[in-house]
């Protein structure tokens, strides 16, 4: 399977930049993730890759051989888009066929492949169907089921989940990783839902506006996030951010927010700016009656409390301009008003400069 590169792609529509400078380098037999919101530039970024749009500027390379200027099918790619974009008058059969129905292969050999991938895909029962009669997980199926029938070396997934409900999506997100660790092919997945990247990236690129802000695996961008964006985008749930500075006491250096006050030590950094943000995510905040993280406490009145699956997310006036997230890892019912104490490990935070929104440092480089 390819290794795939990109050297200093540009892309532009009408004048406006959709993609600038992208430089990126896809392992070959892994499942990559390409992550950013909508009108970020990964939709025309896949379709690059895929061979659907042509760079104005840069190269695209399969294992060292220029494609920039090959058809999809040139270049061996299939791709799922997010509408499955089936045929609604063919069966499932006949949709997973349709690639093979111009190949020149015999009726017995395209009967052979497309029995073959609907058995390990689990939809050998529902070939006879048309689309209007499958599920939302049987749709992706089948289109999955279209693509890799081509026995095509790279698989590129548009947002393959978005139209799917929570179980289903969570099954499907399940069978796509067995896949690709059963038939070692590139599957690229393109997504605006961090858990997508956070479940199934081998390595996940971040882009917005155009630009690749952070390439990594789901470990690194989660502990040191390149910038603000990344850290606010991902997540489980979105970062808490509030102001800091940075000023001397005596002998003593001190981080003073609205809700909490801390001694530093290795404060280089933050001496050089002053000014900082800090951030701190839901899931290292807990309830202090858990007793879970020790370390700062506040208290804070419950604005909302926001029941998701099996967890529940607390939303608490606590001072700042925006409330203060907690995720408790269980269902959790207070009423409205009541005083909440939750507690924070502050080796846990996140300090960003003002200035670029850059990652600084991490809590436990430098609380003494």
């Amino acid at each position: 399977m390819p290794e795939i590169i990109l050297q200093k792609v540009i892309k532009s529509l009408n004048g406006k930049p959709i993609l600038q400078d992208i430089d990126l380098e896809i392992p070959n037999r892994s499942l990559y993730c390409i992550l950013g919101p909508p009108k970020s530039g990964k939709s025309m970024l896949m379709r690059l890759i895929a061979g659907l749009e042509v760079p104005d500027r840069g190269k695209i390379l399969f294992d060292g051989k220029d494609v920039t200027e090959l058809s999809p099918v040139e270049r061996k790619v299939a791709v799922v888009f997010q509408d499955f974009a089936l045929y609604p008058h063919l069966t499932a059969f006949e949709n997973i066929a349709s690639p093979l129905t111009i190949s020149g292969l015999t009726k017995d050999e395209i009967i052979k492949r497309v029995e073959k991938v609907a058995k390990y895909l689990k939809i050998s029962h529902r070939l006879n169907h048309y689309p209007s009669e499958l599920s939302g997980g049987e749709l992706q199926r089948v289109a999955i089921a279209r693509a890799l029938v081509k026995e095509a070396m790279v698989l590129l997934l548009d947002e393959p989940f978005v139209r799917l409900d929570y179980k289903v999506r969570e099954d499907m997100r399940a069978e796509l990783y067995r896949l690709q660790k059963d038939i070692g092919i590139n599957v690229i997945l393109i997504t605006s839902d961090p858990l997508d990247a956070m479940s199934l990236g081998d390595k996940i690129a971040i882009i917005n506006e155009g630009k690749i802000l952070q390439v990594g695996d789901r470990t690194e961008i989660y502990e040191k996030p390149a910038d603000v964006f990344v850290a606010r985008y991902f997540g489980v749930i979105e970062m808490n951010f509030l102001p800091g500075s940075v000023y001397k006491r005596g002998d003593e250096v001190l981080l003073k927010t609205k809700i909490f006050e801390l001694r530093l030590q290795n404060i280089k950094k933050l001496l050089e700016t002053g000014e900082v943000l800090i951030g701190l995510r839901p899931e290292h905040l807990s309830i202090t009656e858990f007793g879970k993280f020790g370390g700062i406490s506040l208290k804070g009145k419950l604005i909302l409390s926001e029941v998701i699956g099996s967890d529940t997310i607390l939303h608490l006036d606590v001072g700042l301009s925006e409330p203060l997230k907690v995720l408790v890892p269980e269902i959790y019912r207070k009423h409205e008003g009541t005083e909440i104490e939750v507690e924070f490990n502050p080796e846990a935070l996140y300090f960003f400069s003002l200035k670029d929104n850059k990652l600084i440092a991490r809590g436990g480089d430098i609380i003494g």
